[in-house]
């Protein structure tokens, strides 16, 4: 991680500045996606289209969150839609731990941040199992994949996502999972 933001930085001239999980993701795929992203203007980039086998592999990935999505509603009382708010990043994060403290059942799209890190998790789940700074409970991460088995990229995400969560709670989640498109979620 540390050359990650040691190279981020060198190459674009900062000494600080935002990573997501993504980002991270992406870098270790191909140092220089995230780059020429950054840099697409100075550089006199060009965007290549989305392709339509691109498009509909988005597609299909948020269809697959939604169905998750509509199984948690039906397993969960007291749920925060995060995700559909049309509020800014910033107060995504405030409402993502107002959730926390208030022990909700079910995060959908919460927002987390840890020094230069942010990211928008899929589901936080609370897991009576644990204490933490919240009290008698925590929160464990479900991420949704459309894929039939868990992938490294995935878990790379998912571990940055719990050192997020483990800032906010103070104890790192017993659990990360992984919302297959069979719904199986894989622990």
């Amino acid at each position: 991680i540390n050359i990650f933001k040691q190279v981020w930085c060198l190459k674009n001239n900062m000494s600080k500045n935002l990573y997501s999980p993504t980002m991270l993701k992406n870098y270790l795929s191909c140092e220089y996606i995230v780059y020429n992203e950054k840099n697409e203007k100075d550089l006199n980039l060009i965007r290549k289209e989305r392709s339509a086998s691109d498009t509909a592999r988005l597609s299909k990935g948020n269809e697959h969150e939604k169905i998750v999505f509509n199984q948690f509603k039906k397993k969960f009382k007291n749920i925060v839609d995060i995700k559909n708010k049309k509020i800014s990043r910033e107060n995504k994060i405030t409402e993502t731990l107002k959730a926390l403290k208030e022990g909700a059942d079910l995060i959908y799209g919460g927002f987390l941040n840890y020094n230069e890190w942010i990211g928008e998790f899929d589901f936080l789940i609370k897991d009576p199992t644990i204490k933490t700074e919240f009290g008698n409970y925590g929160y464990e991460i479900v991420d949704a994949k459309n894929t039939t088995k868990p992938k490294a990229d995935h878990i790379v995400q998912l571990g940055m996502y719990s050192l997020m969560l483990e800032h906010h709670q103070k104890q790192m989640p017993q659990y990360v999972s992984i919302a297959l498109k069979d719904s199986v979620i894989e622990r």
